[in-house]
């Protein structure tokens, strides 16, 4: 049950790659705000943001204290680096995150819903729709 829930406590840990639900490792997901863009995938891990995406580097003033300081440390790991322009971050590796949620306002810089704002990239369906389709 509680990995129905998004609690996958009981899960070891895996290929970044492999996916938490089947064979859907393929899916890949997209998010872009106020210029950022980012893809990433489900996996054993997590909600892993792909190396290369982008996140906005100004907080609005809806972005949790919780999520800033998150921000700030992937920045002082040099895991969130300059990017492309002086307005966007770029991931420098892949980065797991607890939920789509974590992810998106990360990318954001913004309090987020992960499950309605990540989309499958081929499709443009939400998140939680994608996500209610596997658990069938």
């Amino acid at each position: 049950m509680l990995p129905i829930l998004g609690f996958d406590l009981f899960r070891s840990q895996s290929d970044p790659r492999a996916s938490a639900v089947g064979d859907t490792a393929d899916a890949v997901f997209a998010f872009a705000t106020a210029g950022a863009s980012a893809t990433a995938r489900e996996t054993g891990d997590g909600f892993v943001v792909l190396a290369g995406s982008t996140a906005r580097r100004t907080g609005t003033d809806t972005f949790p204290a919780g999520y800033r300081t998150l921000r700030e440390q992937l920045i002082q790991d040099e895991r969130l680096v300059d990017g492309a322009t002086a307005d966007l971050y770029r991931f420098a590796a892949d980065l797991a995150f607890a939920s789509p949620s974590a992810a998106a306002s990360i990318v954001a810089a913004r309090s987020a819903s992960g499950p309605r704002e990540w989309k499958v990239s081929t499709t443009g369906q939400m998140y939680r729709d994608w996500r209610a389709a596997q658990l069938e």
